[in-house]
């Protein structure tokens, strides 16, 4: 039984992020929040303070938690939660020179979940 309620709070805060997530990545694929990929833990040094973005963080807090508790309970961590953070730790991957922009990564992420730009 406890293993069942987790697995049910782990579909309600998957359903929550997900839906969120698509919101963003469809405002972000249209150039309005583009910063949606930079998550303030992750941001270079170099990069100014100011240049920031909630949502992000938000969503990156949101991911983690999805991750965790899904690696907790012996489940396949790929989801979209692990994609999206993973798109926000290439993001400020300077070294890859091959790395989407914001709009071009949102845009992947919502064909790869069947979502419509």
């Amino acid at each position: 039984r406890r293993i069942e309620k987790l697995l049910r709070e782990l579909d309600t805060l998957e359903a929550g992020f997900r839906s969120r997530l698509v919101r963003a990545l469809r405002g972000c694929a249209a150039g309005r929040g583009t910063l949606l990929f930079l998550v303030s833990s992750l941001r270079p040094e170099a990069w100014p303070p100011s240049v920031r973005c909630d949502e992000a963080d938000e969503l990156f807090a949101m991911a983690s938690e999805v991750t965790k508790r899904r690696a907790d309970l012996g489940l396949d961590e790929a989801c979209p939660a692990a994609t999206y953070a993973e798109a926000c730790r290439r993001h400020v991957d300077l070294d890859d020179h091959h790395r989407p922009g914001p709009r071009q990564q949102a845009r992947a992420m919502l064909l790869q979940l069947g979502e419509p730009a």
